[in-house]
C-alpha cells in the first residue's frame, strides 16, 4: 500500500537515508555521475538532498527537482552498497514526497502513462502507425515531429508487429504452471517476445496462459511519485493473475518484473502470493527437453539494469544461452552501466539518452554480432534505435526470441 501521508513519508527517508554511511563506494557504479562528475549527480549526493527535504532544511525548487529527476533508477548503487541501503525505495519515496509539494509533477507522470491504461486506444494508435511505417512515411512523419515526444518515438519504434489482443491465447482453466504478464507493450511492440516466451515454455512443458484484465504494470507512475496509480496497477494485475490460479507468474520485461517483485516485498498482503518467478530457472529445470537447432552465431548480450540489479536472474539466463550448441555469446562490456532508457528517459532527456547509449553502440558495431538479445523493451527500443541512427543494422531482440528460432518454435 502507498504511504499516504507527509508524515509518513517523511519518516520513511528518514529511516532508509540514515542507513547510508556516506563511503562513497557506489559512486563508480552510478552512470550519471560518471557524466557529470558532481556529487549531486550521485546516489550519496542524491540521499543527501532527500534527507534536507525531509528535514524542511530545503526547498524543492529547480535545482533539487532537476538532480533527481536525471537518477535513471539503475539501482547499480544499491547492489553494491555495504550498508544495504534500500536505494530504489528511498527514491521513489523521495519522489512520493516530491509530488506532495509539487503536485503538477505527479499529475504529468499519470498524464505520460494514461495511454499505457488503455489498450484499445493504444492498440488503434499503434494501428496507424503500422500502416505509416508500410506507406513508406515515417521518415517525412519523424522529419515534421523532431525534436518532440512523438519524433523520438517515430524514431525508437521498429518496425511494428500488427497489434492485436495480447489475451486472445488465454486458456480458461484454472491451474496453469505459467501466467504470463504481458505489460502494457505486450499487445504490439512487445508481442513477438510474448509469444516466443510463451512458445519456448510450453515447448518445455509448461501450460501457459495469458491471463485476461492486465493493465500496465504502474512502475512509471511509481517512479514519477504517483504511488497510489501505481499501486492500482498492482490490484488489477494481482488480480488477473489470480484468476489463472498459476504456479509461476512470469514477466517478459525486466523493468516490469522489478516493480512487481518491489510491490510483492513491499506490501504485506503479497499481491502475487508468492508466485512471481524468472523464466530462466525454469527453462534449466527442463533443458534436457529442448532441442535447439545448431548452427554457428555470433550473439552479444546487454543486460539492463533491472535484470541486473533487481531480478537478478541474468546468471541463469546465460547458462540457458550458453547451452545452445553452435553460438557464442558475448556479454557486452560496461557491466555497470545503462543504455539511457530508464522509463521515459529516453524520449525526456534524449541528448543524456543518446551519451549513454553510445559506448554500447560502439562495442556492438566492434563486434559485429548477428545479433542483440536484451531482455528490457524499453533498452532495446533504444539500442535499436541507436543502432539504426548509427547505420548498423543489427537486429536487437529479446532472448526468447531467438530461443525460440534456433528451437523452431513459430
Amino acid at each position: 500500500m502507498p504511504l499516504q501521508t507527509r508524515q509518513q513519508l517523511v519518516a520513511r527517508i528518514r529511516a532508509d537515508a540514515d542507513q547510508c554511511v556516506k563511503c562513497g563506494l557506489c559512486l563508480p557504479h552510478c552512470p550519471t555521475y560518471a557524466v557529470d562528475g558532481g556529487e549531486a549527480e550521485s546516489p550519496r549526493g542524491r540521499i543527501a538532498l532527500l534527507q534536507r527535504l525531509a528535514d524542511g532544511d530545503r526547498t524543492p525548487d529547480h535545482s533539487v527537482t532537476r538532480h533527481l529527476d536525471q537518477c535513471l533508477s539503475c539501482r547499480a548503487c544499491e547492489r553494491v552498497c555495504p550498508a544495504h541501503v534500500p536505494y530504489g525505495r528511498l527514491f521513489d519515496t523521495g519522489q512520493a514526497l516530491l509530488a506532495g509539494h509539487v503536485p503538477a509533477r505527479a499529475r504529468r507522470r499519470r498524464r505520460s502513462a494514461w495511454l499505457l491504461h488503455r489498450p484499445a486506444l493504444r492498440r488503434f494508435l499503434l494501428r496507424a502507425l503500422f500502416l505509416v511505417q508500410r506507406a513508406g512515411i515515417t521518415r517525412a512523419l519523424g522529419g515534421l515531429l523532431a525534436g518532440t515526444r512523438p519524433g523520438r518515438w517515430l524514431h525508437a519504434l521498429p518496425r511494428l508487429p500488427w497489434p492485436h489482443e495480447a489475451r486472445d491465447r488465454a486458456i480458461a482453466t484454472a491451474g496453469a504452471d505459467v501466467a504470463l504478464f504481458a505489460g502494457c507493450l505486450g499487445d504490439s511492440v512487445d508481442r513477438p517476445a510474448l509469444n516466443a516466451l510463451r512458445g519456448t515454455l510450453e515447448t518445455a512443458g509448461y501450460r501457459c496462459t495469458v491471463p485476461r484484465g492486465q493493465t500496465c504494470c504502474g512502475a512509471l507512475e511509481q517512479h514519477g511519485g504517483a504511488t497510489d496509480a501505481a499501486s492500482r496497477a498492482i490490484a488489477v494485475n494481482a488480480a488477473a493473475m489470480a484468476t489463472a490460479a498459476p504456479a509461476h507468474i512470469v514477466g517478459i520485461a525486466s523493468g516490469c518484473t522489478a516493480w512487481l517483485q518491489d510491490a510483492e516485498q513491499e506490501d504485506p498482503a503479497r499481491p502475487f502470493a508468492g508466485r512471481l518467478a524468472s523464466p530462466w530457472p525454469l527453462l534449466l529445470e527442463r533443458a534436457t527437453t529442448l532441442s535447439f537447432d545448431t548452427f554457428a552465431e555470433r550473439i552479444a548480450v546487454w543486460l539492463p539494469c533491472t535484470q541486473r540489479n533487481v531480478v537478478r536472474d541474468e546468471a541463469d539466463m546465460l547458462r540457458v544461452l550458453r547451452s545452445v550448441p553452435g553460438a557464442t555469446i558475448d556479454v557486452l562490456p560496461d557491466s555497470d552501466g545503462c543504455c539511457g532508457a530508464s522509463g521515459l528517459h529516453f524520449l525526456e532527456a534524449p541528448a543524456r539518452a543518446d551519451r549513454l547509449v553510445a559506448p554500447i553502440v560502439a562495442a556492438i558495431r566492434d563486434r559485429a554480432p548477428d545479433r542483440v538479445l536484451c531482455a528490457n523493451v524499453g533498452c532495446r527500443l533504444h539500442i535499436g534505435a541507436a543502432l539504426r541512427a548509427a547505420g548498423a543494422e543489427v537486429p536487437v531482440v529479446h532472448p526468447a526470441e531467438w530461443l525460440a528460432g534456433r528451437l523452431g518454435v513459430r
